[in-house]
């Protein structure tokens, strides 16, 4: 009996041996292994990124891949400063599928400071049980710091004085809380122009009226300088008829269609406002289905919302 158990110890170790020297078999087959792509644009904030490195070909066996990272280019991205790599050796298990993938996962390191983009290139740096198609992929590391369009996106209060009965002795403070929003891919043409207000119960007509409107965007990073502008003459609210603003002008003359913009500027060390205040004296016309003036508004404020 002692002797029966001593064997089939022995027997089940040689079957584990077994298996696991059938789980540790490198592939053989014709499989072509490299990343789906040349070249990767990431924003500086956008957390965990993949890189595919792709497989073809059915497979016998695993394949095993090792990266390595290298700073590229005249300002270049540091591993560990500027990213980070979550794993360098990767394993893909036998499979009876022809196509598969491995991801490089890192992660960016979103700083405060305004610099030029970054640059640094993944390089598959040993292959087991593959052929090597597409070695190194060139990956760009694009600030968001300089462009503060994506800032903005967010909760903001705005307020505003709001003339009763068109009577400057006589105004009420309206405070509502906004959402700018805008498109992120910037490929997209109102990519750093145009941020859309979203703002819920904006003004009372009767009922709550719910507003939308567009502000004009621009930045300049030599002056670290920028303009937010209300434009003008969209319907930006409906009930039963168009809402408008219509014109503005200064204490209540030369009319205009022009944006009603105001000015903003980096604070020290480069802080992002969170108050941006238009000019009191710049008023803007509510009016109803383009014909009726309901209000005279200015003194416009937004605050960021933390």
């Amino acid at each position: 009996m002692k002797y029966a158990k001593i064997f089939m110890l022995f027997l089940a170790a040689g079957l584990f041996a077994a298996c696991s020297d059938d789980d540790e078999a490198v592939n053989s087959q014709q499989t072509t292994v490299g990343f789906a792509s040349e070249e990767l644009v990431v924003k500086e904030n956008a957390g965990y990124v993949s890189v595919p490195i792709q497989i073809e070909g059915y497979r016998n066996g695993n394949i095993y891949v090792e990266v390595e990272a290298v700073p590229t280019g005249e300002n270049p991205a540091i591993e560990d400063e500027h990213y980070m790599i979550t794993d360098k050796t990767l394993t893909l298990l036998n499979d009876t599928t022809k196509t598969a993938t491995l991801n490089v996962q890192f992660k960016t390191v979103d700083d405060q400071e305004i610099n030029e983009a970054r640059t640094f290139a993944l390089n598959i740096k040993s292959l087991e049980g593959g052929q090597l198609t597409t070695k190194t992929i060139n990956i760009t590391l694009r600030d968001n710091d300089a462009a503060f369009y994506e800032k903005f996106f967010g909760k903001w209060k705005i307020s505003f004085y709001d003339w009763n009965g068109f009577d400057k002795a006589n105004y009420g403070v309206v405070e509502k809380t906004i959402t700018i929003t805008g498109p992120t891919d910037e490929d997209d043409p109102d990519y750093d122009k145009v941020l859309t207000v979203s703002a819920p119960g904006m003004y009372n007509v009767g009922i709550d009226l719910d507003f939308s409107w567009h502000f004009n965007y621009s930045f300049d990073a030599a002056e670290k300088a920028g303009t937010l502008g209300f434009i003008l003459g969209e319907i930006v609210s409906t009930y039963s008829t168009a809402y408008a603003w219509l014109f503005a002008g200064i204490n209540g003359e030369n009319f205009v269609f022009d944006d009603v913009v105001a000015n903003w500027q980096l604070g020290e060390g480069d802080t992002f406002p969170t108050t941006i205040e238009w000019n009191p004296d710049a008023e803007v016309f509510f009016v109803r289905n383009n014909r009726e003036v309901w209000g005279i508004w200015d003194h416009f404020k937004i605050e960021k919302v933390q």
